[in-house]
Formats: C-alpha cells, sequence, structure tokens
C-alpha cells in the first residue's frame, strides 16, 4: 500500500536568536522525515535514510506544511517505524525568496540552543488519538552549522492507518535555552495514497491515456480578479497583499471527522486587488489521490508577513475536473467561467480566473 503522511505543528518553541527578547522575532520551522530502522516494506533502504523534507514556513509556530511524503507500507508487517525532525531554519525569507524566484513551482514560498528530544517507548496498539511523546534532555544537536534542532518524535505508520481520523497528536516539550513549557503539538497524518473511488472519477477515456497516478502531474495557472480590498491603508490608498491556499478534504465517515490538508500555498503579490499568481504543478496523487472529482478548496489571505496572522479575505469549492472545465475562453479578465470567491455571509468578495489547467504525464 502507498500511503501519505502530512505535518502540521502548533505552539511550538521560539528559539530563534533574540526571539525571547525581540518583539516579532519568530523560529521559522521546518520538518525532515527519515525511516527509523531498517524493518518493514522499507527494509533495503538504509538506516536514518531521509525521505525529505518540508518547505520553510517563516516567522510562524504554527505551521501547516504543505509537503507530502508518499512511501509504501506493508500491510501484513504493519510496521514502518518513522523519525520526524523539526529545525529552526535560519535562512532569511528574503533569501529564500530569491532563491525560490527561480522556481515557480517551489512550495517554499510562505510569508509567513539547548533543545530537548522527544522518543517514543515501542510502538503500542491504541484507540486515542493522542500520543504523549517520553522527554529527554538532548544536547545542543544541529542539522547544519545554522538550523538548531525544535524537536523529535518517533511514529508508526501502521499505527496511524488504525487511529479514528488517521491522525497522531504529539505533546513535544518547547525547545529552547530556559524554556520548559508542555504545549508544542506536532499533529502527523497518514492516509492511503489511492482512493478506492478513483476509477469511478473518471472518463473511459481517461483511465486509457493516463493509467499510472504516480506519475500524472496536475498543471494550473489561477488569477484573482477584483479581490475585496480589506486593507485600504493611510488615505485608503493602500491595498491587500494576497496569496491563496490550495487544500484537499479528508472524509472518515464512520467516526464523523472531516478535516482540510493544504497542499499548496501561493507567493503572496504585495499591494494588489487582481493578482496573477505563478502557475504550480502537483502530482495528481498527491494533490486528490487519482481521484479528480475529488473536493477541494481555494481560500484566499491577506499576508502580513508575519507582524500579526494574515487575514482571510474568502474561499471556494473546486476539484481537478472543475478546474479544467472552467479554464477562461475570453482571455484573462473572462468572467463567464471565473469562480466566485465567498465570504462567511456568502457573498461575493472576487473572482477566480482559471488561466490553465491541465493534466499531462
Amino acid at each position: 500500500m502507498r500511503v501519505q503522511v502530512h505535518l502540521r505543528a502548533e505552539k511550538l518553541g521560539n528559539i530563534t536568536r533574540g526571539g525571547r527578547w525581540l518583539l516579532g522575532k519568530k523560529s521559522s520551522p521546518y520538518a525532515t522525515v527519515s525511516l527509523a530502522d531498517g524493518s518493514g516494506p522499507s527494509a533495503s533502504t538504509a538506516v536514518g535514510a531521509e525521505l525529505g523534507k518540508t518547505e520553510v514556513i517563516h516567522s510562524n509556530l504554527s505551521p501547516k506544511w504543505t509537503t507530502i511524503f508518499t512511501l509504501n507500507h506493508d500491510e501484513s508487517q504493519s510496521w514502518t517505524p518513522l523519525k520526524i525532525t523539526l529545525y529552526d531554519g535560519r535562512t532569511s525569507a528574503k533569501q529564500q525568496q530569491q532563491e525560490t524566484n527561480a522556481d515557480p513551482n517551489s512550495n517554499d514560498r510562505q510569508s509567513t540552543e539547548e533543545g530537548f528530544m522527544h522518543v517514543h517507548a515501542p510502538p503500542i496498539r491504541m484507540n486515542s488519538i493522542m500520543n504523549v511523546a517520553t522527554r529527554i534532555p538532548m544536547p545542543n544537536l544541529y542539522k547544519s552549522n545554522s538550523d538548531p534542532m525544535m524537536g523529535e518524535a518517533n511514529v508508526e505508520v501502521g499505527d496511524i492507518l488504525k487511529m479514528e481520523g488517521q491522525e497522531m497528536k504529539l505533546e513535544l516539550e518547547q525547545g529552547g535555552c530556559c524554556v520548559n513549557v508542555w504545549g508544542s503539538i506536532l499533529y502527523v497524518h497518514i492516509t492511503e495514497s489511492i482512493d478506492s473511488q478513483t476509477s469511478n472519477s473518471r472518463s473511459e477515456q481517461q483511465q486509457q491515456s493516463t493509467t499510472n497516478t504516480e506519475t500524472e502531474t496536475f498543471h494550473c495557472h489561477i488569477r484573482g480578479l477584483d479581490l475585496e480590498n480589506i486593507e485600504k491603508g493611510l488615505l485608503g490608498l493602500g491595498a491587500i497583499d494576497p496569496y491563496f491556499e490550495l487544500s484537499k478534504k479528508y472524509n472518515d465517515p464512520q467516526h464523523g471527522i472531516s478535516r482540510w490538508t493544504c497542499v499548496y500555498r501561493s507567493e503572496h503579490i504585495p499591494n494588489i486587488i487582481n493578482p496573477y499568481w505563478h502557475p504550480f504543478s502537483i502530482n495528481l496523487e498527491k494533490i486528490c489521490h487519482g481521484n479528480i472529482s475529488k473536493e477541494l478548496k481555494i481560500t484566499v489571505w491577506d499576508s502580513e508577513s508575519g507582524v500579526r496572522s494574515d487575514r482571510w479575505i474568502g474561499e471556494c469549492t473546486v476539484s481537478v475536473e472543475e478546474l479544467m472545465d472552467r479554464v477562461t475562453k475570453c482571455g484573462n479578465a473572462g468572467r463567464d467561467e471565473a469562480i466566485c470567491i465567498l465570504d462567511e455571509e456568502h457573498q461575493e468578495v472576487g473572482l477566480i480566473v482559471v488561466l490553465k489547467a491541465d493534466i499531462v504525464q
């Protein structure tokens, strides 16, 4: 079975240099995922082999990473241990933006020491979604010379797949000098990678022409049109700094659990109500588990660049299938196929114009 691993965290310890004394200065967390040992279906992979790392989310102690990790899990063995390590990225947002400008498809576009190591005892079968990590002191470890560790935890794929909502909640001790506050939380969500309804959601022609969702990629380019300006600034001359998030919906009807998982976050564009965001590409398996009719959501935000919380403007529900059907036929300001962005009162606060949307091998 192929599975997907998605991570988010809340209330992480602020271990950035001067972060406890300089107002507004916060850590910029990212996570790495690696095999905890050589057992299970990945036994041929070296112990400690890194499966990848998330993007850095700057100045944010409650990050929702968009990076999704895929790996094989042997259901018969039900034993695929993973090690998740959090670091404080010391590359500035400006430096990282310069690096990612060369790659418009990068997900590293976020606007946004002594520590403790957190490890688990051997996996325990449990029905609760809460699992508390054992806290033990650790030396001052670094991913590199510049990125200090914020915490570490071991999880087991089979345990999480059997939990309600397929998500494990790990309480971590906050890192940082002279800070021992229990309350930092890491969420690890693991689910089957291919939707069982995939074959029912695609036309016969599509199934014949694209049979391997692992190699299919969804390419998309959207823009905002007439977004509501909720930040007029001094003398009414300011404008919003909009970006969007694309999320997929997870449902566990047996336990009444539903949540949204962010799979892409665009760059923010300053002072504009008609933004052209960069085109993006996402593996079809990761964005919708191969099911092009799966419910997705586009949420538009006004970036506050870490000074305060970003402000929600509005959202709309879509699917890969709908985005492909809504490609504009009347130019980049065409309104006939545009998708309405709605606020909490279901009033229109702007439009999403789909400039391009297709699936390629």
